[in-house]
């Protein structure tokens, strides 16, 4: 949804008249340009066609690698990953293996990219970073625990040793190749860092598209769906349509989500809340992008949604739940700051949060993969959906005095600081106890798995109240939501259902 769900902002003090807008904001982020280093060529970039050839030579095996794991799914997943997890459900082998595709792929083609951009050293450090993760995971489940014998299990022998048998040996030659790259990545990406802190540059393109769309924001979708597909596939043995299916629902939310995020920024910007001085929102005012590029994300964003809303309409033969929860998620999207009345400042925000990310998308998701609403998802969700709105409470609890000098009315404003804290509270007590509940219902005793959460929660309790911290408080808020959602996920796994009976 939008960025202050998950984002740290604040606001101006006071509304002006729109030409005097107009030109602050002009001016600001003028003299906001002028404080930034200028561009420098970057040692990292590519000058030559020699330069272009290494970086392809180097990321093009993990390249078609990822590519021949996309195709293979199902056959590595159920012959290397899941036995090198085990005993964890196979479901969890299913998101680590789209965990090696991903950031393989993505740190790959990040890697090829930063020899473009002149300031492609942080798309450098961002790739080398996922291809880290990449190589680490695969190396664990591929060589260290190969088909869930672990390495060390194999033979007393050594592998210098003459009588160490060929699999040990194929086996270390692997991992000690995998802990060479992981090597060279390191040093890539320790390089990009030097030269970032020796020669500071103002953010390249690259970098203003990644703030504006905030692809961190995304958690709170993804901690929701993951639980909701838990629900259907472990606890309630309901048959999906595919992982493309899934995929492409998941990617589609994200885009209405995007929009909302794009939407939000825009409108800030042009009515002179985000201003250069406290905007936490830097995506306009430091000229990151350009507005015309933010309206043009904004709309590949919407479209991309529309398009697949209006499959999912067809493909669904006009399901009304689909129907009216895709409408009216779209409108209580972009109505979050757009429109005469944006809902985020009419004390509305926490209800708008609550129904886009619980209800309302759970309900759509179901819809679209198995033509019902099982009220055990919608059971599982809601907790998921309360720390979500937590996360936008705590956004709006630290800035209750600039919201209100903006004229905003959030929920924090109306309740003050000291039921702002109790309602804070009780939004994460209600989290674990609905976990419990829905567990209890649902006879699976794996809910309890989301109490391994409970300390964390205690300790946001206590970390809002100090000032100190108060600034990344809806930050550890997201995190804390995304730990919750896996662990209840992992709850719903097929080991996780027992017969709850009362004595």
């Amino acid at each position: 949804m939008a960025s202050s769900t998950v984002r740290r902002r604040q606001d101006s003090p006071a509304p002006v008249l729109p030409a005097l807008v107009s030109s602050a904001i002009d001016s600001g982020a003028a003299e906001r340009k002028d404080a930034l280093p200028r561009k420098v060529a970057s040692l990292l970039q590519a000058r030559c066609a020699k330069d272009y050839l290494a970086r392809a030579c180097f990321v093009g095996i993990f390249i078609t690698e990822n590519i021949m794991h996309a195709i293979f799914f199902d056959l590595e997943v159920d012959s290397m990953v899941a036995p090198a997890l085990a005993p964890l459900p196979r479901e969890v082998a299913v998101c680590l293996h789209i965990v090696h595709i991903v950031f393989g792929l993505f740190g790959a083609i990040f890697v090829l990219v930063s020899g473009f951009d002149t300031a492609g050293r942080t798309a450098l450090t961002k790739g080398t970073s996922m291809m880290l993760v990449f190589m680490s995971t695969i190396t664990w489940t591929w060589w260290i625990n190969r088909q869930g014998v672990p390495y060390w299990e194999l033979d007393p022998h050594y592998f210098w040793d003459v009588r160490c048998p060929a699999e040990k040996r194929n086996r270390t030659v692997h991992i000690l190749k995998n802990i060479s790259i992981m090597g060279a990545l390191t040093l890539l990406q320790q390089m990009a860092k030097y030269e970032i802190e020796a020669l500071p540059v103002r953010p390249s393109f690259l970098e203003g598209l990644v703030t504006a769309l905030r692809p961190w924001s995304f958690a709170a979708t993804l901690g929701v769906q993951f639980v909701a597909l838990a629900v259907l596939q472990c606890l309630l043995h309901v048959e999906l349509p595919g992982y493309f299916a899934v995929f492409a629902l998941v990617l589609s939310i994200m885009a209405v989500q995007a929009a909302a995020n794009l939407v939000n920024s825009y409108r800030d910007f042009e009515k002179g809340i985000d201003s250069v001085e406290t905007a936490g929102d830097r995506t306009l005012v430091d000229g990151l992008v350009s507005p015309r590029t933010l309206k043009v994300l904004a709309a590949v964003s919407l479209l991309w949604w529309l398009c697949y809303f209006a499959w999912s309409v067809v493909a669904t033969e006009f399901h009304p739940i689909v129907l009216s929860m895709a409408a009216l998620g779209t409108f209580l999207a972009l109505g979050y700051t757009a429109g005469p009345a944006p809902l985020k400042y009419l004390g509305l925000g926490d209800a708008v949060v609550f129904i886009c990310f619980g209800p309302g998308v759970v309900a759509y998701s179901c819809a679209v993969l198995v033509g019902r609403v099982p009220w055990e998802a919608m059971a599982f969700t809601v907790p998921v959906t309360l720390l979500v709105v937590a996360t936008l409470h705590a956004n709006n609890y630290r800035d209750i005095e600039v919201d209100s000098r903006a004229g905003a009315k959030t929920v924090a404003i109306l309740l003050g600081r000291k039921a702002s804290l109790h309602y804070y509270s009780v939004l994460l007590a209600g989290a674990h106890v609905g976990a419990l509940v829905a567990g209890y219902a649902c006879s699976c005793i794996g809910a309890t798995a989301s109490l391994l959460v409970v300390p964390q929660s205690l300790w946001l309790c206590m970390r809002i109240r100090r000032d100190a911290t108060l600034r990344t408080q809806d930050e550890e808020t997201a995190k804390t939501m995304m730990m919750f959602s896996v662990a209840l996920s992992l709850g719903c796994g097929p080991h996780a259902s027992a017969k709850v009976t009362v004595d």
